[in-house]
């Protein structure tokens, strides 16, 4: 386990498939994800083996419901008695009334349907419980994070971010890979759209110092103007849509626009009489 930050450590004992953090709050810990569901175990014996205790840990939060983030939900919650926070969209997943589904709009999206649908019926079966806490978009947690609504990737995908350190915890609405940002996977993006009105949301923060991705390395070097300039790049502002003409019948021509000319001292004055009746 590595720390990278003041009071933020990297799980790394689990390999680098995917990120698993600590957060330590008024000695407190908070778990942000809990990885595949055979990293649950891994995950406490690490934070004892760094000398914390499990019981600290108070929160996990989830920052969306794909398997390899909440996989190992169920186990740690059951050692801990940790309160689950996730986005009270997101929680429709964790109840089992929504399912989770590749983008069908991608062509890859389609061929992997059957075996994804077996696999998250088997082996990547997303953990059905209640959460504890629901949450919604700006608001600040106990733990001094505070919640950023990132849909696009999950409609529910929300990141973390602690303003007065400028840690920023993103999920997977971007990944970090081979030294280069990137969108999260477009096969499993159903709404690439809503993804960069998520990024010019993140590119709205002016504090950012430490960036903790879903996927790939712990980005603190320039870390908010990099993201800045992904972002830039990736999710630039939208333009403005011109007004439409307004149409006029064939054969009509387009009448001028009224112009209205300030009165002058030479300009004519009426002067009416009132008589009674």
């Amino acid at each position: 386990m590595k720390e990278i930050a003041e009071n933020v450590w990297h799980i790394d004992d689990i390999g680098s498939s995917v990120n698993v953090y600590l957060w330590r709050w008024d000695g407190h810990l908070a778990l942000i994800d809990t990885g595949l569901p055979w990293h649950g175990k891994k995950i406490l014996n690490a934070i004892k083996e760094a000398g914390f205790n499990p019981e600290d840990i108070k929160e996990i939060l989830i920052t969306h419901a794909d398997t390899d983030h909440a996989g190992g939900l169920r186990v740690i919650r059951e050692a801990t008695g940790a309160r689950v926070v996730v986005h009270a969209i997101e929680a429709m997943f964790f109840k089992g009334k929504w399912h989770r589904w590749p983008n069908f709009r991608h062509p890859l999206g389609v061929l992997i349907t059957p075996l994804y649908f077996l696999l998250s019926r088997t082996v990547l079966r997303l953990p059905r419980l209640q959460p504890d806490l629901l949450v919604v978009d700006t608001e600040v947690l106990d733990n001094g994070l505070q919640v950023i609504h990132t849909p696009g990737h999950t409609p529910g995908h929300m990141s973390l971010y602690h303003k007065e350190t400028g840690v920023l915890f993103v999920g997977d609405v971007i990944s970090h890979r081979r030294g280069k940002l990137a969108l999260p996977p477009a096969v499993f993006t159903p709404q690439p759209e809503i993804v960069r009105d998520s990024l010019r949301k993140l590119g709205r923060l002016k504090n950012v110092q430490v960036a903790c991705f879903g996927h790939g390395p712990v980005l603190t070097d320039r870390a908010g103007e990099r993201l800045r300039a992904f972002i830039a790049r990736t999710a630039p502002p939208p333009k403005r849509a011109r007004r439409p003409r307004v149409a006029t019948r064939p054969g009509v021509p387009r009448q001028p626009k009224a112009q209205v000319e300030p009165p002058t001292s030479e300009s004519p004055s009426v002067d009416i009489e009132l008589k009674p009746k």
